[in-house]
């Protein structure tokens, strides 16, 4: 739900915005637009759903031989990271996530974009919108 809201809905809303404020302020066109909502998009995707993953990594990441890591079990490990840690023991290693995420919604939003115009493109050469 995190994904989408932000990612489907938010980004697309953001990347508008952004064009419109800056982008006529500057010669920006809609690729810097896309990067830029991106990048303000996705700390905030992490921060909604780092916890989750977290509690994943812990639970997956046991030994195949040895017992299971109950939810409980790792909400304790996160809580125990917390208290030595702080917030970075629940988020530490998203740098490198963040990133990832704005690249790879910035190529998922101008993919969608491409394939948008090229099937307005289709459509009015085969005569099926006018122009």
């Amino acid at each position: 739900m995190a994904s989408a809201l932000l990612g489907l809905v938010g980004q697309p809303k953001l990347q508008k915005w952004v064009q419109k404020e800056v982008g006529t302020k500057t010669n920006m066109g809609n690729a810097a637009a896309n990067l830029i909502a991106s990048s303000i998009v996705s700390p905030i995707y992490v921060l909604v759903t780092n916890p989750l993953s977290r509690l994943e990594v812990i639970m997956q990441t046991n030994s195949i031989k040895g017992n299971s890591i109950s939810v409980f079990e790792a909400i304790g490990e996160v809580g125990r990271d917390m208290a030595k840690f702080g917030l970075s023991g629940v988020f530490r290693g998203q740098g490198i996530g963040i990133a990832k995420a704005i690249v790879s919604l910035s190529l998922f939003h101008e993919g969608r974009l491409f394939l948008t115009r090229q099937t307005k493109q289709y459509n009015v050469r085969n005569g099926r919108v006018p122009e």
